[in-house]
């Protein structure tokens, strides 16, 4: 029995793992595509559904943020951009301290226009991030904060 209990646990972790791969190719590729944003928002919100964990609302909410993006309506664009501004500030809730959800804050906060007033925490999360990379032990996440901020 505890051989069976080993295995499921490690198949949930393998699964996780690649499910959270999956999701940073579609978050790579979503902002210039409608189509990888609505896969990577379905997708998301499905893991998210099955795990409760904060890292898929982080990338729920990116996918909403891209939608914002292409959605030609205004009104669109607003409750897309409204949608992933309260899941990704949720997600932060529940875990303030996963360097990746703060860094799709981040990001986020720097891609949004300084007229919708999301830009306060690019200063902390940006000093958090400096602070806190070398802990991770996902070498691409590292890599990628790296070249993202230029350290």
């Amino acid at each position: 029995m505890k051989k069976l209990v080993l295995v499921f646990l490690l198949f949930c972790s393998f699964v996780n793992a690649q499910s959270l791969v999956e999701l940073r190719g579609y978050l790579q590729k979503g902002e210039n595509s409608e189509e990888v944003s609505k896969t990577l928002i379905s997708k998301s919100k499905n893991a998210y559904d099955t795990t409760k964990k904060p890292i898929y609302m982080a990338f729920y909410a990116v996918g909403n943020f891209f939608m914002a993006k292409h959605a030609s309506n205004p009104l669109n664009k607003y409750s897309y951009f409204n949608e992933g501004k309260k899941w990704l500030e949720d997600a932060i809730k529940k875990e303030p301290n996963n360097i990746e959800i703060r860094l799709m804050r981040l990001i986020s906060q720097e891609k949004t226009p300084s007229f919708l007033g999301y830009n306060k925490n690019i200063e902390a999360d940006r000093n958090f991030i400096i602070k806190n990379y070398k802990n991770s032990d996902d070498e691409n996440l590292v890599k990628f904060i790296k070249n993202y901020l230029k350290i």
